[in-house]
């Protein structure tokens, strides 16, 4: 079918669709959805005239043919493919490939009464931030639930289905042309609010996506079924356990076939759920058995689970001695159960399980047309509720989250399911997509090696969900950094965003040591975000995250800090390099908006850890650095390059040793160090317990001063691209909307991020005072590939707190400083002390003991 008229602009307040003139057969009436003839405005209905005139299903039935045909590629010439970005005249970008279906002007207001546009209102994009909104149809397959280009790929595994069609609510703007949406809104902004679906009231055929229409309560048949798909389908993976730990004494369930439900002793081994919540404040929550444990109870049993283990009643919280065992044991008990039920929401135990028992929920937009079909919201994607949840806040939930091998989670709308291979809402029925976990190698017929995923299922076969359906959040053990990650192997600080989208799920307890330390350091920067009432359990609440690299022996965790204890070559050990790539590594950053080159938080001490250390500090972490820095990939980089015995030409890192302080309270140096250098094991580190590093003559740097770069010599390149994530994306010609100052130090370009709160002229002030002293830690050249071969030097600034002895004195670390060293200056150097020479640095006759 050829398309035609796709570009006519739509006159404001009219129905897009076209049609004959008003006025041009008086006789013939509107008609109903239903195909009858009704007049053309009905007093007596709720609904408006403008409402009453809008025939739905014939949009639905048209938009489906317009862009069944649009993406079988019968375009009018013109029109651009679709999903290619467009550039406005005002620096915005858009899509121009929607189906434009009907212009609200402003009568989505408050007060309407009109039940259609009640429904509307309620489905809205940015509601309440504009005066007048559209109405907008999409193909299922471009919501963001699938990544476009793959799921293309492996069209012949759904073309038997129909590829439904969705609406959304979104602004009206003036500078958008009437097929328009804002290149971001599909991503960020639809699954805040949700999908516009229509669920026929016959037999239709089977769709890609559709949506379901919820009752009040859970439909936990469902919820079965997607328990015993994960349990034939997904072998060990959704079973797996990162040691054989086990509960030796007090383990204690729910027996919830009883009743009333009881506690009793049961033998470690016995199949049970778990309980993931918030205790919460409120005297609803502080009863012995508040309604979200009940809710659990009765959830558990209407499962097939006859146990439940919820902390508040099967640790006996009197005795302190049983409580603190089994709160070592935590990993192990959240890593065991079935299944962990987790109550994201609400912000206490009173608050319940909604749709579960009698607690109620809060209700579906959907509206009844006179066809007897329906319009139904896919509501908010549950994601969302979850990142935005009491529970996604606090520190200790995080590791009950991740360690669980299954998950069903309950938001105020709907259940949502995440296991380690799959993920599924109960708004939304859309096949579940599977293939292989392994990938089998052929020869293509030239005889070159090739790879492919296979899909035809057999029973030996481990499953996981498809890498074109969106996957998870409550992420493994390992991070691919998703649609974020460059050819090189790097993520750049947009990675940090907690609402990108990820796709398929990553093998857990099986990948590669790039994965692993990215993934380390995604979970590190997730639970920096989370809230604990108690600031000692910063490092105890993590300690389950951290069983999971046990994989990598050499991997090591100095109070939370990677470091790798493995190989070393003349003058280079992997343990020094890394731990002083660990300690500057991080800093503080509370948004990834806006991108500056300096950085000031006002963080809190944990002053029972180091301060080099994020466990030390309270407060949101990074490990990702304009221009290109990102921790993970450069150390791993650099592990590499010197287990081989190539260690990066050139390199220089400076001289450290590391202790434990305690001496240090009796004005006592101490007896004994350690030497990273020559330590290639962690039991001289678990001997030693180090929390302190002392430097002998430290090179600081010399000048302090920040010079502005001027807009035509700006080195860094503040833009982005633009686009669907894993589809058709150009890069944008006008910097986003970032703090784009630059500065020099010494004729370097620097970054800055602090812990503490300063302005920047205190920064170079209190340098210049001896108040801050910013110590050189490494300096190397990093891929060539990357970052244009660059390099920099990477020096970490403390803060002076006491003197000690002499020339001794006591600092802590308060933020970092990152100077590029253009490639120019690099091909000059041969050796590291020829690097040193390009770092603007002197070398001061001090002793820094840095707590």
């Amino acid at each position: 079918m050829p398309v035609t008229n796709l570009r006519n602009p739509l006159k404001r307040g009219k129905d897009p669709e076209p049609r004959e003139p008003e006025h041009s057969d008086p006789e013939s009436p509107e008609r109903s959805p239903t195909g009858q003839k009704r007049p053309r405005h009905d007093p007596t209905s709720p609904l408006c005239a403008e409402c009453q005139a809008f025939d739905l299903d014939k949009h639905f039935d048209k938009a489906h043919s317009v862009l069944e045909a649009w993406c079988n590629g019968e375009l009018k010439a013109g029109i651009k493919p679709r999903g290619t970005p467009v550039g406005a005249k005002n620096g915005s970008w858009y899509f121009e490939d929607a189906v434009p279906i009907h212009c609200f002007e402003d009568r989505l207001k408050p007060d309407t009464k009109c039940p259609l546009c009640q429904f509307f209102r309620q489905m809205r994009v940015q509601p309440d931030k504009h005066e007048k909104y559209k109405l907008l149809a999409l193909p299922s397959s471009e919501s963001w639930l699938f990544q476009i280009d793959l799921l293309k790929e492996w069209k012949e595994m759904w073309d038997k289905l129909q590829d439904s069609v969705f609406m959304i609510v979104v602004p009206d703007l003036e500078w958008l042309p009437p097929m328009g949406h804002e290149h971001t809104w599909i991503e960020r902004e639809v699954p805040s609010v949700g999908m516009i679906c229509r669920l026929r009231a016959d037999e239709a055929p089977e769709e890609l996506m559709r949506p379901r229409e919820l009752r009040n309560e859970v439909d936990l048949g469902l919820v079965r079924d997607w328990l015993d798909n994960c349990m034939k389908k997904h072998g060990n993976t959704c079973r797996s356990r990162t040691s054989d730990d086990v509960v030796e004494r007090g383990f204690r369930v729910i027996d919830c076939e009883a009743d009333p439900p009881t506690v009793e002793v049961q033998p470690w081994g016995v199949p049970y759920a778990a309980l993931s919540y918030v205790w919460g404040t409120s005297p609803e929550d502080q009863v012995e058995w508040p309604r979200t444990v009940l809710d659990a109870v009765g959830a558990t049993k209407d499962i097939g689970l006859r146990y439940l283990w919820v902390d508040r009643l099967c640790i006996n919280q009197s005795d302190g001695d049983e409580k603190a065992y089994l709160v070592s044991k935590m990993a192990a008990i959240y890593e065991a159960a079935e299944v962990t039920i987790v109550a994201a929401a609400g912000n206490g135990a009173g608050h319940g399980l909604p749709g579960i028992r009698d607690t109620p929920r809060r209700p579906q937009p959907h509206y009844t047309l006179d066809s007897g079909n329906a319009l139904v919201s896919t509501l908010r994607d549950p994601r969302r509720d979850i990142l935005e949840s009491s529970h996604w806040t606090r520190g200790w939930t995080y590791q009950e989250g991740i360690l669980s091998n299954r998950r069903i989670v309950f938001t105020e709308h709907q259940v949502y399911w995440e296991c380690r291979n799959m993920a599924a809402q109960e708004s939304i029925d859309t096949k579940l997509f599977h293939r292989f976990s392994q990938v089998e190698e052929f020869a293509d017929d030239d005889g070159a090696a090739n790879s492919k995923v296979l899909w035809k299922e057999r029973e030996d076969e481990e499953l996981v969900m498809a890498d074109f359906m969106l996957g998870g959040i409550f992420k493994g053990d390992a991070s691919s950094g998703g649609p974020f990650c460059s050819a090189e192997g790097s993520v750049n600080t947009r990675g940090d965003d907690p609402y990108r989208l990820d796709y398929g799920f990553p093998p857990h307890l099986s990948a590669t040591l790039r994965a692993q330390l990215r993934g380390l350091n995604e979970h590190i920067r997730a639970y920096s975000h989370r809230r604990l009432t108690h600031g000692t359990d910063s490092l105890p609440a993590f300690l389950g995250i951290t069983s999971m690299y046990r994989r990598f022996p050499e991997l090591y965790l100095l109070h939370g800090l990677p470091l790798y204890l493995d190989g070393s070559v003349p003058a280079c050990s992997t343990t020094q390099v890394t731990f002083a790539m660990s300690a500057s590594g991080w800093y503080h950053r509370s948004s990834i908006q806006p991108e500056t080159t300096f950085i000031s938080e006002p963080c809190s001490r944990r002053p029972h850890l180091p301060s080099w250390t994020w466990a030390g500090w309270e407060g949101p972490v990074s490990w990702r650095a304009p221009p290109a820095i990102e921790h993970c990939s450069n150390m791993t980089d650099m592990i590499d390059a010197i287990s081989a015995k190539q260690p990066p030409h050139p390199l220089w890192v400076a001289e450290f040793h590391v202790f434990n302080s305690a001496p240090l309270a009796e004005n006592n140096m101490p007896a004994r160090t350690v030497r990273l250098r020559e330590c290639h094991s962690g039991e001289a580190l678990d001997a030693e317990q180090p929390d302190a590093i002392v430097l002998q003559n430290p090179y600081v740097l010399k000048y302090s001063t920040r010079h502005p770069v001027s807009e035509s010599k700006k080195k860094w390149d503040w833009t982005v691209r633009v686009g669907r994530v894993g589809s058709r994306s150009v890069q944008s010609d006008q910097n986003v909307p970032w703090d784009t100052k630059q500065y020099r130090i010494a004729g370097r370009l620097s970054f800055v991020a602090m812990s503490v709160e300063m302005t920047e002229e205190e920064w170079t002030k209190k340098h210049f005072d001896g108040e801050l002293v910013s110590v050189l830690m490494y300096a190397t050249r990093w891929n060539p590939e990357e970052q244009s071969g660059h390099g920099a030097a990477h020096f970490m600034t403390l803060r002076k707190v006491r003197s000690f002895r002499g020339r001794t004195s006591i600092w802590e670390r308060v933020g970092v400083l990152y100077l590029v060293i253009p490639k120019v200056s690099l091909d000059e150097c041969v050796t590291g002390d020829d690097l040193l020479r390009q770092a603007p640095v002197e070398r001061r006759e001090m002793t820094v003991i840095i707590e």
